[in-house]
């Protein structure tokens, strides 16, 4: 195999370009796009044409038999993910998959089965965990434990403005499979599931806000348009979500903070405060020194190269998945004006 790895793209919208795509060429050492494929063919011959891409595949079918491919990197919608992944591997292709890796616990257990004799390499890309300021966060718990002392609760919000979309893929329930939840949900909750270690759940709760349904020749929007999620893991630690899509908000709210019994740290900006006697200390900031997409595909490159261990198992994934599908199930409903 050559140093460089060859790599498809399936579904060539905002994810591909504004993410992908940049990080790949920044890491052209180690990848190189060969070809693309996008229902809408119009949309795969300007992405191709952006991005010098000499291959535009028909169908996936025409792209999993091209023996050139190394990977295979699905950015289509939720809706295609789990069918899109089984392809692949099936087809001897090591996967790179946007989230959520798919939308049933029960299609990720199929993959998982399935891929035990494929032994293929798949990585769903949560890109919180892969950011400086995730990896500083994890080395200051640990490098700072006893002066933190035990972690007592998590507070996190995703407040954003509807994401721009095509044919209505965050909208639209069949497509996406939910709204803020699944969509916000999967960076948060896979974030905090990472630094915990995915500890067990003992208790949860959740209510979602729902609008009534709406459907024009532009707009379909039959998802909730606000969460709230409250876990109680084990060894007595709470963790509370909240999230939402507007369309009137013009600043996101995006963070976590991390309450323990002596002082709290907020993520991504780092503010903390430790409490020793009556003095506070507080620092501010961290210089970023990488881009997230470009730690993420570095790390499947080893993940496939070096046999490195990945830093989100398929595991990992389940775990992610099923608690999300398990509020969607078991959620209070809330009907709004």
């Amino acid at each position: 195999m050559s140093s460089i790895l060859n790599i498809a793209i399936i579904g060539c919208g905002k994810h591909a370009s504004d993410f992908h795509m940049p990080s790949f060429i920044r890491l052209k050492k180690k990848f190189n796009v060969i070809g693309v494929f996008d229902k809408k063919i119009t949309r795969a011959k300007a992405f191709s044409k952006k991005h010098n891409i000499k291959k535009i595949y028909k169908s996936t079918n025409e792209l999993l038999k091209d023996d050139k491919i190394d990977i295979v990197d699905v950015c289509s919608p939720p809706k295609f993910h789990f069918k899109q992944i089984l392809e692949s591997i099936i087809k001897n292709k090591d996967v790179m998959v946007e989230k959520p890796m798919v939308l049933k616990s029960l299609d990720l257990k199929k993959i998982i089965k399935i891929n035990l004799k494929l032994k293929k390499k798949i990585l769903c890309l949560q890109q919180q965990s892969f950011r400086d300021e995730t990896f500083q966060l994890l080395n200051f718990m640990k490098n700072n434990k006893k002066g933190l002392g035990k972690l007592l609760k998590i507070s996190s919000k995703a407040n954003v403005r509807t994401p721009k979309q095509i044919n209505n893929s965050f909208t639209d329930k069949n497509i996406s499979g939910g709204g803020p939840l699944i969509d916000q949900g999967s960076h948060i909750i896979g974030l905090v599931a990472n630094i915990l270690k995915y500890p067990k759940i003992k208790n949860m709760n959740s209510s979602i806000f729902v609008r009534k349904p709406q459907k024009s020749k532009k707009l379909t929007f039959n998802i909730e348009s606000a969460a709230i999620l409250n876990v109680e893991f084990e060894k007595r630690k709470f963790f509370e979500f909240e999230t939402s899509y507007s369309l009137k908000k013009s600043i996101s709210e995006f963070s976590i903070k991390f309450f323990f019994k002596n002082g709290f740290i907020s993520w991504p900006n780092l503010d903390y405060e430790l409490i020793k006697g009556k003095k506070i200390r507080k620092i501010k900031k961290i210089k970023i020194k990488s881009f997230a997409s470009d730690n993420q595909f570095s790390h499947f490159y080893k993940m496939i190269k070096y046999k490195n261990k990945p830093i989100t198992s398929l595991k990992n994934s389940l775990y992610i998945v099923s608690l999300i599908e398990k509020c969607y199930q078991f959620s209070k409903t809330i009907k709004m004006k």
